[in-house]
């Protein structure tokens, strides 16, 4: 694939999560996100922004590495759809915390997506070391995030 086209749906693809995202989210984000009695950590509002650009930016580096590769299709269409599963698990969450409020449920989600993610890192070491490497600092979040969750859930649990 030209690297113009890699670069369009990769460009594409995370349009999409991201809309799916905002669909699944709803409107008042940072409404619902204050409601929670949130841990001591948690960021403010804007760095939660910060965080999703970032997230969004692995997520096209990894598609745009993966749409590149011309060698070994099942690997590449495995890491393909992994990356696909990642992306829509995590708009799925933004449903199941923002939408229904649902801490348990979203952080039993949030257990899948993190083993979803790891497939993907595994998948990728074996053909793209620079697109694995790109998921590192996203599974430094991860770390955080699912302390965060515990947390968050400790907290607002009744």
């Amino acid at each position: 694939m030209t690297t113009v086209s890699a670069i369009l749906i990769a460009l594409l693809i995370c349009g999409i999560a991201a809309a799916l995202e905002g669909v699944f989210a709803g409107k008042n984000v940072k409404g619902v996100l204050g409601k929670f009695r949130a841990p001591k950590f948690s960021p403010p509002f804007w760095l939660w922004v910060i965080i999703g650009i970032l997230y969004y930016l692995i997520c096209f580096v990894v598609l745009f590495r993966i749409l590149r590769y011309d060698d070994n299709f099942a690997i590449r269409y495995t890491a393909f759809g992994l990356i696909l599963v990642v992306m829509t698990l995590n708009a799925v969450w933004n449903y199941f915390f923002f939408r229904r409020r649902n801490l348990r449920g979203s952080f039993r989600l949030a257990i899948v997506y993190t083993f979803a993610a790891i497939a993907l890192f595994i998948c990728l070491w074996q053909f793209d070391l620079i697109a694995a490497y790109a998921l590192i600092p996203y599974f430094l979040y991860l770390v955080y995030a699912f302390y965060w969750g515990l947390g968050l859930l400790r907290l607002n649990s009744k």
